[in-house]
């Protein structure tokens, strides 16, 4: 996301958020669930991996049967900021995993100590 995000880029109108425009990456992520599914209470568990190997959870309670949420990671000109990969998983009331999506760079964060 940059400058040209924001509507009054292109069409040329007035706008104080040129000023400071957003700067970063964005995660979209859309749902449909069936009825069935959604009767279980659902949310949505999305882990995000940045460049320097931090890792950002959000957890989205899904109250409609299809919907999106939007996540924005602010990075300016700091590569380290930036989206590496994600993984969604879906969880019931009881913390089952119901469906797990990963990104095609998910793998499990190694972690080593240095002792």
């Amino acid at each position: 996301m940059d400058a040209e995000f924001l509507a009054s880029s292109k069409i040329k109108t007035p706008d104080p958020r040129q000023d400071n425009p957003p700067n970063g990456q964005r995660l979209l992520v859309g749902w449909k669930f069936p009825q069935n599914l959604f009767d279980e209470k659902l949310t949505l568990v999305t882990t995000v991996r940045l460049w320097d190997n931090s890792e950002e959870m959000f957890y989205q309670p899904i109250e409609q049967k299809w919907g999106y949420a939007a996540y924005y990671f602010p990075s300016g000109d700091c590569i380290e900021r930036r989206i590496l990969t994600y993984r969604i998983e879906v969880i019931n009331e009881e913390d089952e995993v119901i469906e797990t999506w990963d990104h095609h760079f998910w793998t499990e964060l190694i972690e080593l100590s240095k002792s």
